[in-house]
Parts: structure tokens; C-alpha cells; sequence
């Protein structure tokens, strides 16, 4: 039984990570299975990492070889330069990522805004890896409260108003498509 539970646990926080939009935070399945489960601490956290990455990751190809499809060729090009400031400043986007990742915030725009911008995908990968399973460790062992079914949990977060960040969080994936970003390291640099 328990194997089977670590199963469903991979392929619920896999699935949640590949939709772009209105999923309920993976720390909070974590916990909800960790306690109604009794499931390992170790464990749990491993694989909510793995798998929000991994499932970041196929977000990433989503956008990289699909969203880019229906991009104004103009925007094309800023995300380009963008991926190639976060490939080439290892230094800004690896704290940046892991940072990031710490927040109990959705990473998801920022994987889609990194597949249009076709940015090194193991930096970002790896970075969030590490930095959800500090997160993860975390908010799931400072969950107090918790709802006691997974329907549960998913109707309680489409009950609140929380579409509206994500809407906001989309508009500023297509507004970095508008900001030349080769003019504005260029400026950046010469200041």
C-alpha cells in the first residue's frame, strides 16, 4: 500500500506541475499526504522535488517548442536575448532561481517565460530542485492545518480568488517578450 501511495503522491505532483495555471500549492499536497498517509518525511520531499521539477521541466519544453509557435517574431527575438543573459549570467540566475523556488509562490511562469526564452534548462532545473527541496521541507513540516481529502484541497483553492495573480503573473511572461533586452544590457553595461 504505502508504494502505491508514493505513486499516486509522483504523479499527482508531476501532473499539477505540467499545467501552466491554477493548481494548488505542491507544498500543500505534500503535507496532506505526509500526514493523512503517514507517509516518510525524506521520501515525500524527494519525490515532490523530482517531480515539480520534472514537471516544470516538460512546462519548459511546452512552451520551447509549442508557445513559441503563436509569439510575434518580435518578441522572439527579446526572449532570445534573454535566454541568453540568464545561460550566460550563472551567477544572477542560479540564486535567482533557487530564491525563487523558496517562495510558497507558482514557478510555473517562470518556466514558460524560460522555455520562450529558450534559457539553459539544467541551470534552471537544477537550481529549483535544490530550492524546493528546502521549501518543501519546510512548509510541509510547518503545516499545522490541513485539509483531510486531496478533493478537498483542490475545491478550497478554486474557492478562493487566486486566479487573479496568475492572470497577472501571464501578462508579465508576454510583457517580457516586449522589453528589448539586448538594449537593456547594453545600457546596463555602459552605466
Amino acid at each position: 500500500m504505502p508504494l502505491a501511495i508514493y505513486l499516486f503522491l509522483a504523479a499527482t505532483v508531476f501532473g499539477m506541475n505540467v499545467i501552466p495555471a491554477f493548481m494548488p500549492a505542491t507544498w500543500s499536497v505534500l503535507a496532506l499526504f505526509y500526514i493523512k498517509y503517514e507517509l516518510a518525511f525524506a521520501p515525500v520531499i524527494i519525490i515532490g522535488a523530482s517531480m515539480a521539477a520534472l514537471g516544470r521541466v516538460v512546462l519548459y519544453l511546452i512552451a520551447r517548442d509549442f508557445l513559441r509557435k503563436v509569439i510575434p517574431e518580435k518578441w522572439l527575438v527579446n526572449y532570445n536575448d534573454l535566454g541568453k543573459i540568464l545561460t550566460i549570467d550563472r551567477k544572477v540566475t542560479i540564486p535567482l532561481v533557487v530564491a525563487y523556488a523558496f517562495l510558497p509562490i507558482p514557478s510555473n511562469q517562470v518556466f514558460i517565460a524560460a522555455g520562450l526564452a529558450r534559457a539553459d534548462i539544467k541551470i534552471i532545473a537544477a537550481a529549483f530542485f535544490f530550492g524546493r527541496l528546502l521549501s518543501y521541507s519546510f512548509w510541509v513540516a510547518s503545516a499545522m492545518r490541513i485539509s483531510n481529502s486531496l478533493d478537498t484541497l483542490f475545491i478550497h483553492h478554486f474557492s478562493r480568488l487566486r486566479f487573479a495573480p496568475e492572470i497577472l503573473s501571464f501578462a508579465l511572461i508576454l510583457l517580457l517578450g516586449v522589453i528589448p533586452w539586448k538594449k537593456v544590457l547594453n545600457k546596463i553595461k555602459k552605466s
